[in-house]
């Protein structure tokens, strides 16, 4: 098939990995990214005038939308896979114009607040799957789509998540007791502080936002590869989902076994039944992960047990291109193509 894909420009690399496990499985792929402004975008949206009742956040999403219909139209495509991107109905009309048999995926990969759930209810109207990666929010939103909605949970790439070898210099940068990489969040903040009062060495943080977590020593945001570089060389990862996360694994989850890491994750109720979720360590509490995080630094050989075995299942069971196949297979998306 011919796919084009409208996704995030982001340091986790979310489009490029879909364009590439897409690519593996034998389609043609071109992106587009749907919140990069080249200076000549930030010059005509700093200089046009507005539309009455019309902000910059949306002056970008149209003309963004003009970017999208002209770089489709050289081609006819049979689809359109939009990451959590600007496409509406009337675009979306547009490209079928341009494309008449073009069947328009919509993917929403976020927490479930209310913004999400208007944009997917937009989505709704002129796409022909939405795909949803938390089982929550899945179970949430399937009563008003039952025939589009698809749980479609994040994965890993073996070209993109493995952490690869490492210098010298890597192994001084990203040695750790225990890391976080990540967001800022005021609970994240909480749950660090508690462990740095109760360990022998404080957490090792990287991150966006940390200035606002006092007394706590924090390093700046990381590429992908270099995050993966921290998961391989700390002893133990923390992985801290968003505290609305509606039943799910975040990205990190998949990633930090992928790079041959131990990741002490907080408790999903789909950890008990799906696997690696059964043998991965999960706390429901600040004690209980000092109290884990205490008991596995302390006990190596069951860390590299439990890697070893993660990181085997991560790639037999969360391969994107396999998960991508069984999604094509599962919705037609190949049908009368």
């Amino acid at each position: 098939m011919k796919i084009f894909i409208e996704g995030p420009y982001w340091t986790g690399m979310w489009t490029e990995i879909i364009a590439a496990a897409l690519r593996e499985n034998g389609h043609r792929v071109d992106c587009c990214y749907h919140n990069r402004k080249t200076l000549r975008d930030r010059i005509a949206l700093a200089t046009s005038a507005l539309r009455p009742g019309e902000d910059r956040k949306s002056a970008w999403n149209q003309r963004h939308r003009q970017q999208l219909l002209r770089a489709m139209r050289h081609s006819r495509w049979d689809m359109l896979l939009s990451i959590q991107g600007t496409l509406n109905r009337q675009t979306a009309e547009q490209l079928r114009q341009q494309s008449p048999r073009l069947r328009i995926i919509y993917w929403w990969g976020d927490i479930l607040t209310k913004q999400a759930q208007a944009r997917i209810d937009e989505a709704a109207g002129f796409a022909d799957t939405l795909l949803v990666s938390y089982l929550g929010s899945y179970e949430t939103l399937r009563p008003a789509y039952p025939d589009k909605l698809v749980y479609f949970p994040f994965g890993v790439s073996r070209e993109f998540h493995s952490a690869g070898p490492l210098s010298a210099r890597d192994r001084q940068r990203f040695t750790a007791e225990v890391a976080f990489v990540g967001t800022y969040y005021p609970e994240r903040c909480a749950l660090i502080r508690s462990l740095n009062t109760q360990l022998e060495k404080p957490v090792s943080v990287w991150g966006r936002g940390w200035r606002k977590c006092q007394g706590i020593s924090h390093h700046g945001a990381l590429s992908l590869a270099d995050s993966l570089k921290v998961y391989r060389c700390a002893r133990i990862s923390l992985n801290l989902h968003h505290v609305d996360t509606p039943n799910g694994f975040n990205m990190k989850y998949y990633e930090i076994p992928a790079a041959g890491g131990f990741q002490i994750c907080d408790k999903q109720p789909l950890m008990d039944t799906t696997d690696p979720g059964w043998q991965t360590v999960a706390c429901r509490s600040p004690q209980e992960f000092a109290e884990q995080v205490k008991h596995y630094l302390a006990h190596e050989q069951q860390r590299r047990k439990i890697v070893a075995a993660n990181s085997l299942a991560v790639f037999a069971t969360a391969d994107y291109q396999s998960r991508l196949s069984d999604l094509f297979d599962q919705t037609g998306s190949c049908d009368n193509i």
